[in-house]
Formats: C-alpha cells, sequence, structure tokens
C-alpha cells in the first residue's frame, strides 16, 4: 500500500510538472506559439559550433525553406537578388561584413551567404532577414521551422593566417533559425 501511494504520488507529480517549462523560442502569443504578423517579420540565423574550430568563421552559406504566404524582396519583384537593406549582418559580427542572397519564387527558396573580417567569429547570430508575411496567413515559428529541421547549411569557411589557407568548417557548424520579436 505503501509503495503505491509513493508511486501515485511521482505519477501526479509529474503530471502537474508537464505543464510547466519555459517555452523562449516560441512564445509570444496565446498557447505560447508564436505567429508572424502581417507586414514584415525579421528572422535571425544563429550558428553554433558542433566541435571544437580549429580557425574562425569567416564565411557561411545556407538555403531557407519559405511557407506559402512568407516570402522576401528582390531587386526584380520575383525570383533574383536579395534587396539589400533586407539581408543585414547579424549581431555577433564585428569588423566588415557581407550579407547576400538571392531568391527562387519557383521552388520558395533564399540563398542566403555572410562574409566576415573578424578574427574572433565563432558562434552567435550571424544574418537576419526580413521577410514579408502575406495579410490573412498564419505562418507560426514552428512550421517555419519544421520545414527547415535542420536548416540547410551549404558551405562554411574559415581563414586560417598561419598557412594562408581556407579551412571547410561544414561540419563542425550548426545553424538555427529564430524570429525577431
Amino acid at each position: 500500500m505503501r509503495r503505491t501511494r509513493y508511486l501515485i504520488g511521482i505519477i501526479l507529480t509529474a503530471i502537474s510538472l508537464a505543464g510547466c517549462g519555459d517555452d523562449k523560442n516560441d512564445s509570444g502569443t496565446a498557447g505560447g506559439e508564436y505567429v508572424f504578423p502581417a507586414g514584415t517579420a525579421t528572422l535571425a540565423f544563429t550558428a553554433m559550433s558542433t566541435a571544437q574550430l580549429s580557425v574562425p568563421v569567416s564565411g557561411i552559406e545556407l538555403t531557407l525553406a519559405l511557407p506559402a504566404g512568407m516570402g522576401v524582396t528582390t531587386t526584380t519583384g520575383g525570383t533574383g537578388q536579395i534587396v539589400n537593406s533586407t539581408l543585414t549582418p547579424g549581431s555577433a559580427l564585428s569588423g566588415t561584413n557581407l550579407a547576400y542572397g538571392n531568391y527562387s519564387a519557383s521552388t520558395r527558396k533564399a540563398y542566403l551567404s555572410m562574409a566576415t573580417t573578424s578574427s574572433s567569429y565563432r558562434s552567435g547570430e550571424f544574418l537576419r532577414l526580413a521577410c514579408t508575411v502575406d495579410t490573412g496567413t498564419s505562418i507560426t515559428l514552428s512550421g517555419l521551422r519544421a520545414l527547415n529541421t535542420p536548416v540547410t547549411l551549404v558551405r562554411a569557411v574559415g581563414y586560417d593566417a598561419i598557412t594562408n589557407s581556407t579551412v571547410d568548417l561544414t561540419h563542425t557548424l550548426a545553424v538555427t533559425l529564430d524570429a525577431v520579436r
């Protein structure tokens, strides 16, 4: 009988704690699910090392799939180069930085790149992209993440100043996607 009460106590504690927690990545609306508002929404990309990096990161290329109702502003209004003011270097970068990209309307994919002269960048937010969100859509952060799990890292490189050579860091970085709120 004592053992039964003990097990019931553990089960009730587990059930009561199941609703607790910090869902900081998706907070922002009722139910904890972040819904992108109509108009402009900004996405942030963060790099994290999955192994010790032998050199700082100099450049990252990735692809991003966008759901129907979400797009980017291009110089041609459809497929083409993403407008420079909507694609900016992230807050973790210092020095001279470049951010550039292209968008394919037929595949709904953005091809994004970042380059930096920083000799210390190894992780953190490296890129921001301002997207357009159509009125009447209900695009959630979790839905966007599911469409891009994992974020497709095409290539990451670093510069080794000792050997004056480029080092492939693609398999030692992971990229996460979040919304700037």
